[in-house]
């Protein structure tokens, strides 16, 4: 891995973030709508309790995490498309997927921003009087959850690469994650398709966070919050060794045949 690459990379999107306004959507007010309409879908007009604040404010948070996420890591491609920027990158000696790496290591940042800002705004705004069991546990459960969705970002990016459409495709993959995470409501209620949620590192990010969030929760599994951590992060590495081996190939066919740009 290139560091400078990927620091300068991060420097770039950090500034491109705050020179365009149109990020301040997906990045700051769609996770506070998330919240808003999960407190609304859970209190069912009545009085919530404090384990279903905490699941509905948690479940506002990763939605705003993943949505942030999504669509940083499909746009920054097709913002590179659109200025001509893209064949630059690839003529110079460092891999494209450092130079994603760094971006969306500032994503992530700015989504872990998100769901901190999401659990203000719920106590300021609704008053909710959340609580968290175990915060030692919880906080750092609620940063790796983020960079297990940033990993599986970071292995779509290989596939911004090939597509011209990248804004359909993050809207085909936008909602899958809602609900096979467990963010909203248990992954016991998918039935068949329960084992897709295994293969997925948030939910096991989002069961530990629940774990540590609120008492009595019953896990996924029996094995408790640590195997939830050793599980996620099993996978996480699994993610991102698929996307240093796609982008490996992506680039050397790119550079093959010259179609990078082609539409």
């Amino acid at each position: 891995m290139n560091i400078k690459a990927v620091t300068s990379s991060f420097r770039q999107q950090g500034i491109q973030f705050l020179a365009d306004p149109q990020w301040i959507i997906p990045s700051i007010i769609a996770p506070f709508m998330f919240t808003v309409v999960a407190l609304y879908m859970y209190s069912g007009g009545g009085e919530l309790d404090s384990p279903i604040v905490l699941t509905a404010v948690l479940g506002g948070g990763v939605l705003g995490m993943w949505g942030n996420m999504l669509f940083a890591s499909g746009f920054t491609i097709t913002y590179d498309r659109y200025n001509g920027t893209i064949e630059p990158i690839m003529m110079t000696p460092t891999h494209l997927i450092d130079v994603i790496t760094g971006r969306s290591i500032w994503n992530a940042l700015i989504g872990l921003l998100n769901a901190i800002l999401v659990f203000i705004f719920a106590e300021l705004i609704f008053g909710v009087g959340v609580s968290v069991s175990e915060p030692l546990f919880f906080f750092p459960m609620l940063a790796l959850t983020l960079f297990s969705l940033a990993s599986i970002g970071l292995m779509l990016s290989a596939l911004f690469v090939l597509t011209r459409a990248s804004f359909v495709v993050m809207t085909i993959l936008e909602f899958p994650i809602y609900v096979f995470s467990g963010a909203l409501f248990p992954i016991s209620v998918l039935g068949k398709l329960e084992p897709i949620s295994y293969i997925l590192a948030p939910s096991w990010g989002v069961d530990a966070m629940k774990t540590a969030a609120v008492a009595g929760h019953e896990s996924i599994t029996a094995f408790g919050i640590y195997f939830d951590v050793a599980v996620m992060i099993l996978l996480m590495v699994i993610y991102i060794a698929a996307a240093y081996i796609l982008f490996g190939v992506i680039e050397r066919n790119i550079r093959n045949s010259g179609t990078l740009v082609r539409y």
